[in-house]
């Protein structure tokens, strides 16, 4: 089967369902993204609090292979990202290297990618099913979405859990390998401040042994310079010990953590959950096809637990798609 002129449906509008959807698309194919949530990138979020804009997800990406490396050179060109730091006090390489940022927020590049592409957001599949015909997906609206080729990017588990609930079996050691793969949780604390942060250079501050791990200066970083903001993440463990208790519980624990920090007052928060943040295994291919099933599934489980393994992973299964069908 050509690629040219198939309809591919793509669930998941992360990086990896995007890129993608963009490979595909351009080789030809009819392609369909359909997305669960309100916006593009996944975890590469971006929200607006109070006159505030911080990114809670994914605080930048690094490039290390040449795939991606191009990709990035043309989203510099268009104006999408830049280069928000290159030393930072925790690089063992004195040179250290660029770490890139949305210009206005790390969901620009989701943004970006999704203007090109035809897509549906704040939409759930509910079901899948699979014939000689194809596949055809079913929305929590009762809309019905066909295709000759489904590619899931979601995180594993859902992916998984979705298959699993619509019957559609994989070959056992496949799918027992699949389940293996376990993810770190993450709660993303949004404080909003009266003043600057005081954090030194480049406005962002690694820590251990500390149930913090993460303070990140959105107003330094040039995405919020009206009302100075921080994104603080989560240990784990912290995550996962607190996942299910009330706000008003969790966020005076991890506000005493950051408050040391800062040389300003916290005048407002709120916490956002990150149930997939990191996985702690992987695929042991950059991507997973069924060729006869027409099932393909990429993201972070497969391509590493960066943006750009996400991306690469991505890419990969449409650079496969587009070659070998």
């Amino acid at each position: 089967m050509e690629i040219r002129g198939s309809k591919i449906l793509v669930v998941g509008a992360g990086i990896s369902g995007l890129m993608a959807a963009t490979v595909l698309q351009r080789a030809g194919a009819e392609v369909k993204v359909l997305e669960k949530g309100r916006g593009f990138g996944g975890r590469m979020a971006t929200r607006r609090v109070n006159g505030a804009c911080l990114d809670h997800g994914a605080q930048f990406m690094t490039v290390r292979t040449e795939a991606f490396g191009r990709w990035v050179s043309e989203w510099r060109e268009r104006g999408v990202i830049r280069e928000w730091f290159r030393r930072a006090p925790w690089d063992s390489a004195p040179e250290g290297h660029p770490r890139y940022c949305g210009v206005n927020g790390m969901t620009d590049i989701g943004k970006a990618l999704g203007k090109e592409l035809d897509v549906d957001l704040s939409i759930r599949i509910e079901s899948l099913s699979c014939s000689e015909e194809g596949w055809s997906a079913r929305a929590a609206t009762g809309e019905c979405y066909d295709a000759d080729i489904l590619i899931l990017t979601p995180p594993l588990p859902q992916s998984l859990a979705l298959l699993r609930h619509s019957e559609v079996s994989l070959p056992s050691e496949e799918w027992a390998g699949m389940e293996r793969i376990e993810y770190e949780p993450s709660l993303a604390g949004l404080f909003i401040l009266d003043g600057p942060s005081g954090l030194p250079e480049p406005g962002g501050l690694k820590m251990k042994d500390s149930i913090a791990v993460w303070i990140g200066d959105n107003t330094r970083k040039g995405i919020s310079p009206k009302v100075n903001a921080v994104t603080v993440h989560s240990s784990p463990e912290f995550a996962r010990q607190y996942w299910d208790s009330a706000d008003e519980e969790r966020l005076p624990i991890l506000q005493s953590a950051v408050e040391p920090h800062l040389v300003s007052g916290i005048v407002s928060a709120s916490i956002h959950r990150w149930r997939y943040n990191i996985p702690l295994q992987f695929w042991q291919e950059p991507f997973y096809w069924n060729d006869r099933a027409r099932l393909g599934m990429a993201g972070d489980a497969f391509g590493g637990p960066r943006i750009e393994g996400a991306a690469v992973s991505g890419l990969a299964l449409a650079d496969f798609l587009s070659v070998s069908q």
